[in-house]
Order: C-alpha cells, then sequence, then structure tokens
C-alpha cells in the first residue's frame, strides 16, 4: 500500500479559492479512478520562512502500477489545468510513500 501526498503551497489571497476545490473538485476526481481511497487533507506545520501556508492532501493508492497509469493518463491534464486556475498563488510537488507498518 502506498500514499500519494501532494503538498501545496498556498498563498493567504488563493486559500479559499482552493480549499473549495480540494473539497469539490480534486478529491472526487481522484476517488473516481480505481486505486484510489482514504483521502486526507492536513496542514503542514514549518518552520521555513515561506510565502503562504503548506497543505498536504494524500490518498491510499493500491499500488505502484495504478500510481504510474493515472500520472499517465492525467498528470499533465492536471498541472496545466491547475496552472490556469491559480497561476503562482499556489505551487505544488508530489511525493509517494510506501506504508511499512
Amino acid at each position: 500500500m502506498l500514499i500519494f501526498n501532494t503538498t501545496f503551497v498556498v498563498s493567504d489571497r488563493a486559500y479559499g479559492p482552493w480549499l473549495k476545490w480540494v473539497r469539490e473538485q480534486h478529491i472526487p476526481f481522484m476517488l473516481e479512478w480505481d486505486g484510489f481511497s482514504k483521502p486526507q487533507l492536513a496542514k503542514v506545520f514549518s518552520q521555513d520562512n515561506q510565502d503562504g501556508t503548506s497543505y498536504s492532501v494524500q490518498f491510499h493508492v493500491d499500488n505502484l502500477e495504478t500510481l504510474e497509469n493515472w500520472h499517465i493518463q492525467h498528470a499533465r491534464s492536471f498541472e496545466q489545468k491547475f496552472a490556469e486556475k491559480f497561476g503562482n498563488e499556489v505551487i505544488f510537488f508530489a511525493t509517494i510513500l510506501e506504508i511499512i507498518e
């Protein structure tokens, strides 16, 4: 079992629209894809001096193949639409975690 984690750094101005997008569009879209489950949204506490606040959106993923297939089919479109919607007000990066215990 894997966790697909996306960390978003959200400007104060973009927080409301971004949160609405996560709840109403992003999480439902990801859950439509077989193999993604258990969404979680968390605020990231950081000592770094950064503009905006970091948030983590996580999904359990059955296996790496499922994640790779999603990436092949949706990643480019996701990045383009996201950039059009939020520009430089929200940036993100993804990590994959393997659940050991």
